[in-house]
């Protein structure tokens, strides 16, 4: 097959139209909802490829969008198709649709580098647990970004507590003085009565699904593991949020591989590609 097709719910606005953008060698289309078909995202590659080749490019290229965005993307369904000249049509069927406004391509198009496999895998990890619709496994998800690097719960917890005055994030914020005037160590707060509870269900403490107090506990929990997960992606893998890489770039190298730019071709196609002056 040529195309490998995505549908997806993205929880961030996305291009009225259909476009293209390069990414580690193939072509990626994105296309609109419509009232009869899904948000979609398609690889092509003119040599044919498969569900386990195409489909894992496609699955990075939405971390590093999901990353880039802050904003979840929901994978329905995969089909393949093998018109070299379109990518395939997926129905929305009986899938609830993003609510996100959909606009014009966007003006500009940050794709983070990922320089090793600890790098992908943890834009993996972090665009799985913004995706998920429940408090307790998206934790766990977001925990598990940092046992990418430390396998010890006692290097887990001193990475934290160090890193603490890194936070950023309102409700991030919020929730760590919260924690603070009850807890003295918070890297063993979050090891032991998150990560643990959820991942265990013998001994305690335990995250009983049923119980309304635990759901309570995790939900408000769940944005300062998240800015911790980031945090750790931006200062141990060198992946810079959008605002960041922006602040740095903004007056300078616009020729960076890692922001891309609509140009919209003679056949009325927006293609993202290398900055061009005008």
């Amino acid at each position: 097959m040529k195309w490998v097709d995505q549908a997806i719910r993205p929880e961030f606005s996305w291009p009225d139209r259909l476009v293209e953008i390069p990414f580690e060698g193939h072509k990626i289309v994105l296309q609109p909802l419509t009232e009869q078909l899904s948000c979609t995202v398609s690889l092509f590659d003119q040599n044919d490829t498969t569900f386990e080749v195409g489909g894992t490019i496609l699955a990075r290229f939405l971390s590093r969008l999901a990353w880039s965005k802050s904003g979840a993307i929901t994978e329905l369904f995969i089909m393949g198709s093998s018109n070299p000249e379109q990518p395939g049509r997926l129905g929305r069927g009986n899938y609830r649709a993003s609510v996100w406004a959909h606009i014009e391509p966007w003006p500009y198009l940050y794709l983070p580098l990922a320089a090793t496999l600890q790098a992908d895998l943890a834009l993996a990890l972090f665009r799985e647990a913004m995706s998920l619709n429940s408090a307790p496994f998206a934790f766990l998800s977001y925990f598990k970004v940092l046992n990418i690097t430390y396998s010890d719960w006692h290097d887990q917890r001193d990475w934290i507590n160090n890193n603490l005055s890194f936070i950023t994030n309102g409700r991030a914020i919020d929730r760590l003085n919260e924690l603070q005037s009850t807890e003295s160590d918070i890297g063993h707060y979050l090891y032991v009565q998150g990560r643990c509870a959820v991942a265990h269900a013998f001994g305690t403490p335990l995250a009983n699904p049923d119980n309304y107090s635990d759901n309570r506990r995790l939900h408000l929990d769940l944005p300062l593991i998240q800015e911790l997960a980031a945090v750790f992606i931006e200062r141990e893998f060198g992946v810079l949020p959008e605002s960041t890489f922006l602040q740095l770039h903004r007056d300078s190298d616009l020729s960076s591989p890692e922001i891309l730019f609509p140009h919209v071709s003679e056949d009325g196609v927006v293609r993202y590609g290398a900055f061009t002056a005008r």
